[in-house]
C-alpha cells in the first residue's frame, strides 16, 4: 500500500514537471504569403487558451509589437506597412504560455509575407475646379464646398487656383472626404476678418483702450461676423472628418493684421483624421485649432503655422511633421513673446508630437516658451527642433503656470542653436502649480525623454492606429514626367499611380487630362507637366519641353540613375537593401530621352 501512494506521487509529480509545448494550429497571414493588404495584423491561434508573457516582445522587422490576447488567440496590430515589401514577424519560444499551466510554452515562431503592389487608382479628373477670375466652376471655396455631396468614402477632389478669397470656409460633419487643393500655398490665399464672440456675449471689462478698438469692431458681430450667423467663430471651421488640404494658406487678419486679442483661429479641425500638406495658417492668438475629442488624429507635413499666444491648442494626437513655426509679437513693450502651444489632452496616448521641426522669430532676441498647460493633461515633445538665429528659447522652456493642469509631459529632446550646436536642457521645467479656488495645486511632469524614448515618437506609431491611416500618402510627390514634342504633339510616359495630369503654359495653369499627350495651341516648348495622386496631391513639375527626339538608349549616354519606392518616394541608392526591394529605376540619358524600369535591388 505504502509503494503504491509513492510510486502514484511520483507519476503526478512527474506529469506536472514535464512541458509540452503550445501548438499553433493557424497563423495569419500563413508563412510565405504574397499579396498582403498592407493594413493587415498577424494573428496566431494556439490549442490552447493563453496568456502573454510580458518579459519576451515579438517584433516585426525589428520593430516591437504587442498583442492583443483572447482565449486562443493572439492578435497584433502591425506599425504601417509599404507596398511590394518583405516583412518577417518573429515570435520568441516562451511568448506565450498556456493560461492554465504556466510551464507549457509556446515554440519559436516566424512568418515571412510579401505586401501585395501598390494598385494603380482609377484615371480620373478633380471635381470642381475653383477661380476667383471665373474661369473655372466656382469663384468661391465655399460654394465649391457647398456642391460637393454628402456621405463620400472617397475623395472629393476640390482644386483651388492661385487668387485671393476673402470669405469664411465651413465644412460641415455630412461631407467627409473633402480634399482642397491649392495651386500654390503663397498665391492661394483664403482670408477673412473675425475674431471669437466673447466680445458680444460675454461683455469686456479689459483696459479702456482696448475696449475701445474693440469696440468698433463690435458692430461687424451685429452684421453677421460671429457665432450667431456663422455658428463658429474659426476663419476656417472643418467639421467632417477625413479632410485634407494642401498649398494653400488660411489667414485670419483679426490676429494677422490687428496683432492683438482676443482669440482669432485660422484653423480649427473638430474630427478624426484630418491632414495637411504645404499650408500656412496665419494669426495672432489661438491660429491652430486642434480637435477636442482625445484619440482623434491630425498630420501636418512641411507646413507653416505663425502666432503669438498659445497659437497651436486643444486636444487630439497631432504629428506635425517638418513644419515651420513662426512667432510674431505686436508692438506693445510690455507684450511677452510668447507661448506656442497650450494643450488640453485627454484620452491622448501622445498628444502633439513635433518631429523634425524649425522655429522662426519675427524679431531677434525675444524670449519664447514652448509652452504652457491649459487644462486635463497635457502632452507635447518636441524631437530635433531646429532654432533659428533670431530665436532665444528661455532655459526652462516650459512656463510652470497657465490653466488648471498638471502636464503628464512637456519635454524636448535634440533641440539645435542656428549653428547646430545642442541646447542646453538642463535647466527644463518639471513644477508646475494652479489655483482651485482658494487652494494651489502642484504637481511635477517629465521634462526629458531618453534616446529610446524619443526613437518612439514616429509617424508609424502616433498616427495610423487601428484603422491604418495614412495621410502620408496623400502627402506624397509623384515624380515629374518626361516631356517630349513629335511633330507639334506634347506627350509624356505614364506615371505610376497618376490618375491624370496638370498641364501648365509659361508658368500658369491651363487643364488637367487623363490622356498622356496634349496638343498645344501656343508653342510646345513653353509648357510643362505634373502628375496627381489619387488624394489630389500634385506630383513634382517636369522640366520644360524639348524639341529633340527620343533615341534609343543605346546611342546615349547615362547622365543621371535615380530610384524611387512603388511610392514615387525618392531613396537614396546606398539605403536599397540587395535583393529585397522592388523599386522603379529612372535612367536619364544625355538626349533627353528618361527610362522607368521596376527591379528588385
Amino acid at each position: 500500500m505504502k509503494r503504491l501512494v509513492v510510486y502514484t506521487t511520483f507519476i503526478l509529480l512527474f506529469c506536472f514537471c514535464v512541458r509540452a509545448e503550445l501548438t499553433v494550429i493557424r497563423a495569419i497571414p500563413p508563412d510565405g504569403s504574397t499579396g498582403v493588404d498592407i493594413n493587415s495584423r498577424v494573428v496566431l491561434v494556439f490549442d490552447k487558451n493563453i496568456a502573454e508573457d510580458r518579459g519576451i516582445a515579438c517584433s516585426l522587422n525589428g520593430t516591437v509589437v504587442v498583442p492583443a490576447v483572447s482565449s486562443k488567440m493572439a492578435t497584433f496590430i502591425l506599425p504601417c506597412m509599404d507596398y511590394s515589401v518583405s516583412y518577417q514577424f518573429h515570435a520568441p519560444a516562451g511568448a506565450f504560455i498556456e493560461k492554465d499551466n504556466p510551464s507549457n510554452l509556446s515554440p519559436e515562431i516566424r512568418l515571412t509575407f510579401t505586401a501585395k503592389s501598390r494598385p494603380q487608382p482609377e484615371a480620373r479628373l478633380f471635381d470642381a475646379i475653383v477661380s476667383a477670375d471665373s474661369t473655372g466652376d466656382y469663384i468661391s471655396v465655399q460654394a465649391a464646398i457647398n456642391a460637393a455631396p454628402e456621405k463620400r468614402s472617397k475623395p472629393w477632389l476640390i482644386f483651388v487656383r492661385n487668387g485671393v478669397y476673402n470669405e469664411v470656409i465651413r465644412v460641415p460633419e455630412s461631407k467627409p472626404y473633402i480634399h482642397l487643393i491649392g495651386e500654390n500655398a503663397d498665391s492661394t490665399i483664403i482670408r477673412y476678418k473675425i475674431c471669437c464672440t466673447f466680445l458680444v456675449d460675454g461683455g469686456y471689462t479689459g483696459p479702456l483702450e482696448e475696449a475701445e478698438a474693440f469696440g468698433a469692431y463690435a458692430a461687424q458681430f451685429s452684421a453677421g461676423y460671429a457665432r450667431g450667423s456663422l455658428g463658429i467663430d474659426a476663419m476656417a471651421h472643418i467639421d467632417a472628418k477625413n479632410f485634407y488640404s494642401e498649398n494653400i494658406s488660411y489667414i485670419n487678419l483679426w490676429g494677422y493684421e490687428e496683432r492683438n486679442y482676443p482669440q482669432a483661429l485660422a484653423v480649427w479641425c473638430t474630427k478624426d483624421r484630418t491632414a495637411f500638406y504645404n499650408c500656412k495658417a496665419l494669426s495672432y492668438q489661438d491660429t491652430w485649432r486642434t480637435p477636442s475629442s482625445g484619440g482623434y488624429r491630425q498630420y501636418l507635413k512641411n507646413c507653416l503655422i505663425e502666432g503669438n499666444v498659445d497659437f497651436i491648442y486643444d486636444n487630439g494626437d497631432v504629428f506635425f511633421d517638418s513644419c515651420q513655426i513662426n512667432i510674431i509679437k505686436n508692438d506693445k513693450a510690455t507684450e511677452e513673446a510668447g507661448w506656442i502651444v497650450a494643450p488640453s489632452h485627454s484620452g491622448t496616448k501622445w498628444g502633439y508630437v513635433f518631429k523634425d521641426c524649425s522655429l522662426s522669430a519675427e524679431k531677434k532676441g525675444d524670449s519664447i516658451y514652448l509652452g504652457r498647460a491649459w487644462i486635463a493633461q497635457p502632452k507635447a515633445v518636441f524631437i530635433n527642433l531646429q532654432l533659428d538665429d533670431k530665436v532665444v528659447l528661455r532655459p526652462k522652456g516650459w512656463d510652470s503656470h497657465f490653466g488648471q493642469a498638471i502636464p503628464i509631459i512637456f519635454a524636448d529632446w535634440g533641440t539645435r542653436n542656428a549653428d547646430g550646436s545642442p541646447v542646453d536642457l538642463s535647466q527644463r521645467n518639471n513644477w508646475y502649480w494652479y489655483l482651485n479656488g482658494n487652494d494651489t495645486v502642484q504637481g511635477y511632469s517629465r521634462q526629458y525623454l531618453s534616446d529610446e524614448q524619443a526613437a518612439t515618437y514616429t509617424f508609424h506609431n502616433v498616427i495610423p492606429g487601428p484603422d491604418a491611416w495614412r495621410p502620408d500618402l496623400m502627402a506624397e510627390r509623384l515624380p515629374a514626367p518626361h516631356l517630349k514634342i513629335e511633330s507639334g504633339l506634347l506627350s509624356w510616359n505614364s506615371v505610376p499611380f497618376a490618375i491624370c495630369y496638370e498641364i501648365r503654359y509659361k508658368g500658369k495653369f491651363v487643364c488637367f487630362t487623363t490622356e498622356n499627350n496634349y496638343r498645344p495651341a501656343s508653342a510646345a516648348t513653353d509648357y510643362q507637366v505634373r502628375a496627381v495622386n489619387e488624394w489630389g496631391g500634385r506630383g513634382l513639375l517636369s522640366d520644360y519641353a524639348t524639341g529633340l527626339k527620343s533615341t534609343s538608349p543605346a546611342t546615349a549616354k547615362i547622365v543621371r540613375t535615380e530610384f524611387f519606392d512603388l511610392m514615387g518616394r525618392m531613396i537614396p541608392e546606398n539605403n536599397i537593401s540587395t535583393g529585397k526591394q522592388l523599386v522603379l529605376r529612372k535612367i536619364s540619358y544625355s538626349d533627353g530621352n528618361v527610362v522607368v524600369v521596376k527591379e528588385i535591388r
